[in-house]
């Protein structure tokens, strides 16, 4: 990874810890406010890996369908969050502060889910990214993601002659530059195939998009 790289998911990763206070507000949001019953619609079950769990908003329902789930992220903010949540909701769920660009699976889960992650992972590092989630999916298992549709991308501050960063405001007023790539449906369902995958990625209502990918070329896992 190349310092200026490295540089900007360290201060990716600032960004997220310094908003876990004020993340939830965007679920308050047109378009988000029920955007999590999109679990209840893909094929979630088993034994379920989290990645990137933020602050839970996703956790609870996960943890409503799954035998057992993990929950993974970055920011001890978030995590501390997420785990107020689960307890709230009287369902349970493992927590584990890891650093996805660098962490390797222990083990094999039926079901490897994440919403609004893979947008953020930079193109340097989409098939290192695959190739863990490979590493973490038995065979036979799903995974399962949501994200934002290409079309918003018009909706951010797109840093001049880079279209895989954009800028964002605290409230504090603090300025941070993170990873946002926007992933047209397609296009996605196409880089997959290159990597070993099936995917199926659709649109869903209010500027997003899910999909559901199964391992078809075991070799991937590399």
């Amino acid at each position: 990874m190349s310092d200026g790289l490295e540089a900007l998911l360290d201060g990716q990763l600032a960004y997220y810890r310094a908003r876990a206070p004020e993340y939830d507000e965007v679920y308050a949001e047109r378009g988000f406010r029920t955007l999590t019953g999109l679990v209840e619609q893909l094929p979630v079950s088993g034994d379920v890996l989290e990645l990137a769990c933020g602050t839970g908003q996703w956790t609870v329902r996960l943890a409503q369908r799954a035998t057992h789930l993990t929950a993974v992220d970055g920011a001890p903010e978030m995590l501390d969050i997420a785990r107020r949540r689960v307890e709230a909701a009287g369902v349970t769920a493992t927590f584990e502060q890891v650093d996805l660009f660098a962490w390797q699976p222990r083990r094999r889960y039926d079901t490897v889910f994440f919403a609004f992650w893979l947008s953020h992972v930079p193109p340097q590092r989409f098939a290192a990214f695959w190739a863990m989630v490979a590493q973490a999916v038995r065979p036979g298992g799903r995974v399962v993601f949501v994200d934002t549709d290409a079309a918003e991308r018009d909706t951010e501050r797109v840093v001049p002659g880079d279209r895989a960063t954009v800028l964002r405001t605290l409230k504090d007023g603090s300025e941070h530059e993170i990873v946002k790539l926007f992933h047209d449906a397609d296009g996605l369902a196409a880089e997959l195939g290159k990597l070993g995958w099936t995917a199926q990625v659709d649109p869903a209502a209010g500027g997003f998009i899910r999909g559901v990918a199964t391992l078809t070329d075991r070799s991937a896992r590399g």
